[in-house]
């Protein structure tokens, strides 16, 4: 296994890489936000909108001076909860100092500074990731061609795409970097942290006086602790990796792990506290119990993951099989890789809501695994080490460009819900100067996702997860449109939640699935107070 030196001509490679690949995220963005034009305004998103509005959202929260995260995507009045969802919130409070909550200018400030914190935080992803793997791989070449594994690698997901339906290479990040680096900031630093606690983790394995271990072992706790700020469900993973590795050197070396155990339970005991906080917020607070109830991230079928990871998978089968030959009592590093992809398989399919997200960091491992696989299976003839690098690489890499390709695709057709109606855009500022904050708006999923970014009030519907009950509300809302609802049923969902606002524009239009030529029967119950460019504001009447 490396001892860890790594030259200032290796630094200098890692970052002229890590700056090019950064640009290349940076592209598609550029691109969306230069093709704003009169009629259409960039949300800050390129793929996943719904949960980037939501990001956003959270940046404004912070700038509104407000640290304790609620469902602001929910109707409902309910208990806030500190602590979640620091990395948009802190930048946002920052950005609060500068500006006013009802400067027209704040939202381009939000989207901007969401973009600086993605570029920073993938910046030291790739600087911690490479140095993370040096502790595995000696040859900076292997080395080098790990990262990229790391960084870009995927496998024939591609080939789901010719059948129409998506690979986990396009919708799970935890699963594969590009996605993270293309626009995941938060999963970005909380990767960049978890790896960062493993190698304080190694530092303080290497070392005998338990004055001189322990504060390494503190340091990896801490680093875990801003895990737990950036993606809290990761801290349930961190304890899985840690017991799956000491299931892995019990298994290698015969004999229980007490110096490793000592070590993984100070780190741990660091994060205990606000694990326990976590799980006791949401379990005592209803709204963020039916949140997390209805926050689905399942699997897909075994065999979509299988074309995922097949040709890395198979080559770190050979370098799994090198890890375990070098790994002994005084070496335990190499056993954690092992124990890792191992142990995620049978996490992503635990009956829980969350399955793919405990799939979060497995392609490190499977990166140095299989890039030190390659140069075994090659040998030592450094033609066919060149040619079989090459060609693993673009295969591996095929899905990241398909996607990538796409978000260029998004960037350049102006239209929802990547890019914002101008028109919408003026019905929220509207709304937001001459409403109390966080009334209630009624309006379609896509137009309340959007409403957060820009306003301080509160949709009726608009987050898959984070409005409360969604499923019901979106029925209610298609059968509100639709007419489907008698004048007492409105008046009860009125009540229900406090609705005090309705937003009708095009998509709410396109609910009622027909032409009408009289005015729908909800507007009984309402008075219009603002019409332009086809979007009107209802205020409900009393």
């Amino acid at each position: 296994m490396s001892n860890l030196h790594i030259s200032r001509q290796e630094w200098r490679r890692v970052s002229l890489y890590a700056i090019l690949l950064i640009a290349l995220t940076v592209l598609p963005y550029f691109i969306a936000w230069q093709g704003q034009g009169n009629d259409w305004r960039f949300s800050g998103s390129l793929f996943g909108v719904e949960d980037g509005n939501a990001y956003l959202g959270k940046m404004r929260l912070g700038a509104r001076g407000i640290w304790d995260f609620y469902l602001f995507y929910s109707p409902e009045k309910h208990d806030s909860v500190s602590l979640l969802y620091y990395p948009y919130i802190i930048p946002g409070q920052v950005v609060g100092l500068f500006m006013a909550e009802d400067d027209p200018a704040l939202v381009g400030v939000v989207i901007a500074v969401f973009h600086i914190l993605r570029v920073i935080f993938n910046f030291a992803l790739i600087l911690t990731t490479y140095r993370f793997i040096a502790l595995f791989l000696r040859a900076p070449s292997t080395r080098f061609l790990a990262l990229i594994f790391a960084t870009l690698g995927g496998g024939l997901g591609w080939l789901v795409v010719l059948t129409g339906s998506l690979p986990p290479e396009f919708y799970i990040p935890e699963g594969f970097s590009w996605l993270v680096l293309l626009g995941l900031p938060h999963i970005a630093l909380a990767r960049t942290a978890l790896l960062a606690g493993f190698i304080a983790l190694f530092k303080s394995l290497a070392l005998e006086k338990w004055q001189a271990w322990v504060k390494w072992a503190l340091l990896a706790g801490l680093c875990w602790l801003v895990v737990g700020l950036s993606v809290t469900f990761y801290l349930v993973l961190i304890d899985a990796l840690l017991g799956a590795w000491g299931l892995a050197v019990w298994a290698r070396t015969r004999r229980f792990p007490i110096q490793l155990a000592l070590r993984c339970a100070v780190a741990v005991v660091v994060t205990l506290p606000f694990l326990a906080y976590f799980l006791i917020s949401f379990n005592n607070n209803p709204a963020f119990a039916q949140w997390s109830k209805q926050n689905l991230l399942e699997s897909p079928h075994p065999l979509q993951y299988l074309f995922a990871y097949l040709i890395l998978g198979t080559l770190a089968w050979i370098g799994g099989r090198w890890a375990w030959k070098k790994s002994h009592s005084n070496e335990l590093r190499p056993l954690l890789l092992i124990g890792w992809v191992l142990i995620v398989p049978i996490l992503v399919y635990l009956p829980i809501n969350v399955q793919r997200r405990l799939a979060e960091g497995v392609l490190i491992p499977l990166a140095i695994l299989a890039a030190a696989g390659l140069k075994l299976w090659t040998g030592a003839h450094p033609v066919k080490w060149r040619r079989s690098k090459l060609a693993v690489i673009m295969l591996t890499s095929l899905s990241s460009l398909l996607f990538f390709i796409g978000t260029f695709f998004s960037a350049l057709n102006y239209d929802t819900p990547v890019f914002e109606p101008v028109a919408q855009l003026d019905a929220f500022r509207w709304l937001d100067a001459h409403t109390p904050n966080e009334t209630v708006v009624l309006g379609a999923m896509e137009t309340g996702n959007a409403l957060p970014v820009y306003t301080n009030l509160r949709p009726f519907l608009g987050h898959g997860p984070e409005t409360i009950y969604s499923d019901r509300r979106k029925r209610e809302v298609e059968r509100f449109f639709r007419d489907e609802m008698t004048t007492e049923q409105r008046q009860s969902l009125y009540r229900s939640v406090g609705i005090r606002y309705i937003l009708y524009g095009p998509t709410e239009r396109a609910l009622a699935a027909t032409e009408r030529d009289t005015p729908p029967l909800w507007t009984a119950d309402t008075r219009l107070i603002y019409d332009k460019a086809g979007y009107q504001i209802y205020e409900v009447l009393p």
